[in-house]
């Protein structure tokens, strides 16, 4: 977006144009998927959805990174919300998988995604898988996946290795593996950098569950010997200690994470997964989000309760300055106001003692 806005000043018409152009597509598609949050499940957020998708498909052939990420975040969400049933969450899946499966014959030109992107769109079609059942899926499209998602295993960026580590594990939980598993088409066979292929066996869930794992302490010691765990953001460093044991023990142990004054209880990796994405997205409106919001009240199975105190059933998070003033009674005089006369201190004192309590809090 820097670059964009640094655009908006170059001598080129052309170039001022294009960046006026991405950045007014990137607001519209940020503003859709605030939209999709905001309004919930119903007919708006299917339609919503269904307005977005031609959108969707067109933005996806950009090369700018920042469009599509905005873009993937907009079908992820979108979809995550709006989709009425298990077709059209698939379609979206297929959507993302088409657009980081990309082929020579695809009749388009191939590009390698940057990090970035690819991070966030496996990270998109995992948020989507934690929706459907998985005897829906059709294996016929998701066959190679679990190969391909070992591939990135191996990519040089922790962010693409956390995505891939998750999508693995989340395979795991659901179970159903010989959807996701070797790939039927032979010249497709891939072979890693020693030289053994990886897509002509099948794996059991403890094998990958052990492979994951096994590859993030691996990548997280190497960070600890090389000085970087404290730079590493959102690396393997950062791995979630809950999928790990997920992955070791074979099973999610049960998490809790803190929503203002309440706890929201986790009781699988799905919702781990839907919960950060839903972070990411969000950013700093997640606490009030999580809050106010039916629709993730719902998906989450989360009530906010306002805190009792005796009889109370509601205690104010702030406090307000309140000013009590006695006024003596004094004697009238003929066409004297006296309302005017005593509201001006009451305003004055009110004012007075509102100001220290603001000093107050801000110290």
């Amino acid at each position: 977006m820097d670059k964009f806005l640094d655009d908006l000043f170059a001598k080129r018409g052309s170039v001022r144009e294009g960046a006026l152009s991405s950045i007014v597509d990137g607001l519209n598609f940020n503003y859709r998927r605030f939209l999709s949050i905001t309004v919930g499940c119903g007919d708006n957020a299917h339609e919503l959805y269904k307005e977005s998708l031609p959108l969707i498909s067109q933005a996806l052939k950009s090369r700018t990174e920042s469009l599509l990420l905005s873009v993937i975040d907009c079908l992820a969400i979108a979809t995550f919300v709006g989709a009425n049933d298990f077709e059209e969450t698939e379609a979206s899946m297929q959507i993302i998988w088409h657009f980081i499966n990309l082929k020579p014959g695809d009749n388009v030109v191939v590009s390698k995604q940057s990090a970035s992107v690819l991070s966030a769109a496996v990270s998109a079609w995992s948020l989507l898988l934690t929706t459907v059942d998985g005897w829906n899926l059709n294996h016929n499209y998701w066959q190679g996946a679990i190969p391909y998602f070992l591939d990135l295993l191996e990519v040089d960026d922790q962010c693409v290795c956390m995505a891939a580590g998750e999508a693995i594990a989340l395979i795991c939980e659901m179970g159903f593996l010989e959807k996701f598993a070797g790939n039927p088409t032979s010249d497709e066979i891939g072979s890693n950098e020693k030289g053994k292929n990886i897509k002509d066996r099948d794996y059991s869930i403890q094998e990958l569950q052990e492979i994951v794992s096994n590859h993030a302490k691996r990548v997280s010691r190497q960070n600890l010997l090389q000085g970087a765990a404290t730079k590493t953001v959102n690396g393997w460093s950062n791995f979630s200690q809950n999928v790990l044991e997920a992955l070791e023990d074979g099973r999610f142990h049960e998490a809790s994470l803190k929503i203002g004054k309440h706890r929201l209880q986790l009781h699988s990796l799905s919702q781990l997964l839907q919960v950060n994405s839903i972070k990411r997205f969000l950013g700093r409106g997640f606490v009030p989000h999580m809050l106010e919001n039916e629709f993730l009240h719902d998906v989450f199975n989360f009530t906010p309760r306002e805190q009792e105190s005796g009889a109370e059933l509601y205690s104010s998070e702030r406090e307000e300055a309140v000013v009590h003033l006695f006024v003596p009674e004094t004697r009238q005089l003929d066409g004297e106001d006296d309302f005017g006369r005593v509201q001006r201190p009451q305003r004055s004192a009110f004012r007075k003692a509102k100001t220290q309590l603001l000093k107050q809090q801000a110290c």
